[in-house]
């Protein structure tokens, strides 16, 4: 089974205080790939409007998710960026967290099986109380003890 946290650790766990879809779906892009050149960042995040190759979709209860194909990474990319209490996400929905995986075509199964994995966890009970600015060691620890049930 596939483990959230061989993708990601604390320091990919980046605060917002506000909801600014430019801003910061480039900042976790932009921290995905960041050690690629700006060409591979721009081309990154032209590519969320491309419906074949990035989307934003609405997961549940205050998580949302941003994944975009790109053969320009060799492993999945993660970085989850987290709100505050009040920020409202496209049709005034509340937005705990924002998830942004960056997928290379050849790890689509792997990304099946993430994505499956990351589902269950966001529906479990305390989720929503977990994912909060200042949690980061809580968000890891939550991961850790799902993945360890």
């Amino acid at each position: 089974m596939v483990k959230l946290l061989s993708y990601f650790n604390e320091e990919d766990i980046l605060e917002f205080q506000e909801y600014d879809d430019t801003k910061v779906n480039r900042a976790l892009i932009d921290h995905c790939l960041e050690d690629q050149d700006q060409e591979i960042k721009a081309k990154a995040f032209s590519l969320l409007g491309v419906k074949k190759n990035g989307k934003n979709l609405d997961l549940t209860k205050g998580f949302a998710l941003t994944h975009i194909r790109l053969d320009a990474v060799d492993d999945i990319k993660i970085a989850i960026g987290v709100f505050g209490e009040k920020i409202k996400f496209p049709k005034n929905k509340e937005l705990l967290a924002l998830f942004c995986i960056i997928i290379p075509e050849n790890k689509c199964q792997t990304y099946l099986s993430l994505m499956a994995h990351l589902t269950r966890l966001l529906s479990s009970k305390g989720a929503a109380k977990v994912f909060r600015p200042g949690n980061k060691k809580g968000i890891i620890e939550f991961i850790r003890d799902f993945e360890e049930y």
